[in-house]
C-alpha cells in the first residue's frame, strides 16, 4: 500500500512565503510525529507534503490513503484535495484542529476523522484500516506523554525554514481563554524531563525553540526542565505568559538553561479587554515593568496583540505603534480577534448573530469575520493593516533593534531579521479578499 500525508495550506497563507520567510518560519513538526506513529511494515511507500513550501499533485501517484492535517483557515483547500484524491479511488482521512472541532462537517469530504492528538488514534486506524474495518471517527485523548514517539524529522522538508529544530515539553495550556483552540484539541500534560532532554541531546543543535503555548505554566516542572538543560549549555526561547516577568526565580533559572527570548501574548493594552476573553493576567498597566524585568534577565520579548476585543476603540488601536514603542519590546506582532469553531468566543459570537462569513478560508488572523461593537469588521481591517505598517517602518524597525537589551549579547543581527521579516510580510497588501 501506498500512504500520503499533507499539511495542509491555503493559497494565501502561502503567498507571502518570499525571500524573508526563512527569517520567520520554524519548521512544523506535524508530519514528522504522524510519520513516527505509523506502524512498520504496512506500507511500501510513505510520501509527505508540507503545503508551505511544497505542491500537492493528484495524479502523480496513485495512494491507498491520504491523510491530512489542517487548521480552520486552510479547511477549504483540504476539501478539494479531499474530493479530487477520493475521486482517484483513495481513502481519506483528515485530523488537526479543524476536524477536532467540527468532525460532522469535515466527514462530508473523508472517510474517516481522528479528533484531538494522534498517537493512540493513529495506529489504531492504520490497524482497523489493514483488518478491513476503519471506523468512521477516532476520538482518543488519553494519551500518556511518557510515551510520545520521537518526531521523525529527518523525513520532512527543511526548505524555507529556519534551521532551528523545535521540540514540545507540553503541549497543553491550563489557561481558559475565549478565543483560543488549544484546549479543544490538547490536554495540559508534560512529557517526562528526561525524554525532553534525550531529544534534544540527538538533535545535536546549538539553538532550539520549544512550542509549548506556555513553558512556564507548570512552574515546578519548569524548573526541574530548566535544572536538566543548563548543562546541554543551548540556547532556546519559547511562549510565556506576562506573569512570568514577575517571577525572578523562574527568570534566572531561564536565563541560565539558555533561554534568550520569549513570546508573550499581551494581547491588548486595554484591561477590560483582557478580562472579557478570560486573560488571567489583565493588568496591562504593568507590562512596561513586566518587560523591564525579563529584560534585566538578559531575554528578548516578543510581543503578541490582538485587534477587535469589545472594548477595543479605534482611537486606542490607531495609537497601538506609539504605546508599543514606549513598552520597549524587541519585536511585536498583530492579528485580528478570530473566533474560531471550537471555541467558547464562537459560541457566544454564533448566539449573538454576530459571524458575518463562515468561509473559512477568512479565519486566519487577517480579516474581520464578525462584527466589531465599536466600529465596522471593514474598518477593523484597515486599522489592522495600518497599525503593522506603521509598528514596522524602517525607524521603528532600527529603534527596536539598536536599542534592545538583546544586542549587547551579539544577537544584534538575529533580531534586525527578525524586524525586518515581519517587515515584509506584506500585511497591509495581501490576505484581502
Amino acid at each position: 500500500m501506498k500512504l500520503l500525508m499533507i499539511h495542509v495550506w491555503n493559497g494565501s497563507e502561502r503567498s507571502y512565503r518570499g525571500r524573508f520567510s526563512n527569517l520567520l518560519s520554524y519548521p512544523s513538526l506535524t508530519l514528522a510525529v504522524i510519520y513516527s506513529l505509523i506502524p512498520e511494515g504496512v506500507f511500501e511507500q510513505i510520501d509527505l507534503i508540507d503545503e508551505n513550501s511544497q505542491r500537492v499533485s493528484y495524479d502523480k501517484e496513485k495512494y491507498d490513503i491520504v491523510m491530512l492535517s489542517f487548521d480552520t483557515s486552510s479547511s477549504l483547500t483540504a476539501y478539494k484535495h479531499c474530493d479530487e484524491f477520493r475521486k482517484r479511488g483513495s481513502y481519506i482521512v483528515c485530523g488537526g484542529y479543524h476536524a477536532t472541532a467540527l468532525p460532522d462537517e469535515v466527514l462530508q469530504h473523508c472517510d474517516t476523522v481522528i479528533c484531538g492528538p494522534a498517537e493512540i488514534s493513529v495506529p489504531e486506524f492504520v490497524r482497523d484500516f489493514s483488518a478491513g474495518e476503519p471506523k468512521r471517527k477516532y476520538r482518543n485523548y488519553n494519551v500518556c506523554p511518557a510515551d510520545f514517539p520521537m518526531p521523525a524529522r529527518n523525513k520532512i522538508t527543511k526548505r524555507r525554514k529556519l534551521k532551528i529544530p523545535a521540540v514540545v515539553a507540553d503541549r497543553g495550556c491550563s489557561n481558559c481563554c475565549k478565543y483560543c483552540s488549544m484546549r479543544t484539541m490538547w490536554k495540559s500534560d508534560p512529557r517526562p524531563v528526561e525524554s525532553v532532554v534525550n531529544e534534544i541531546k540527538s538533535l545535536k543543535a546549538k539553538m532550539v525553540i520549544f512550542y509549548d503555548p506556555n513553558f512556564f505554566g507548570k512552574r515546578e516542572y519548569a524548573l526541574e526542565l530548566m535544572r536538566a538543560l543548563k548543562p546541554l549549555k543551548i540556547l532556546w526561547a519559547s511562549n510565556a505568559t506576562a506573569d512570568f516577568g514577575y517571577d525572578h526565580e523562574l527568570m534566572q533559572a531561564a536565563y541560565e538553561s539558555g533561554c534568550r527570548g520569549v513570546l508573550i501574548g499581551l494581547e491588548s493594552l486595554n484591561s477590560q479587554s483582557l478580562t472579557g476573553v478570560g486573560k488571567r493576567f489583565h493588568q496591562a498597566d504593568k507590562y512596561k515593568e513586566i518587560i523591564d524585568n525579563i529584560h534585566s534577565h538578559g531575554m528578548a520579548v516578543n510581543g503578541c496583540f490582538v485587534l477587535g476585543f469589545d472594548s477595543d476603540t479605534e482611537e486606542e488601536l490607531l495609537a497601538l505603534p506609539e504605546r508599543v514603542d514606549r513598552l520597549g519590546l524587541d519585536l511585536c506582532r498583530f492579528a485580528v480577534l478570530t473566533p474560531y469553531p471550537g471555541t467558547k468566543l464562537f459560541e457566544e459570537f454564533e448566539k449573538q448573530g454576530r459571524l458575518i462569513t463562515r468561509d473559512w478560508s477568512r479565519y486566519n488572523q487577517h480579516n474581520a469575520v464578525f462584527t466589531p461593537v465599536n466600529f465596522s469588521a471593514e474598518r477593523l481591517d484597515e486599522i489592522y493593516r495600518i497599525v503593522w505598517k506603521k509598528a514596522y517602518s524602517w525607524r521603528r524597525v532600527l529603534k527596536r533593534t539598536f536599542s534592545s537589551p538583546w544586542r549587547k549579547n551579539g544577537y544584534v543581527f538575529i533580531l534586525l531579521g527578525a524586524n525586518i521579516g515581519f517587515k515584509f510580510l506584506g500585511i497591509d497588501k495581501r490576505f484581502r479578499k
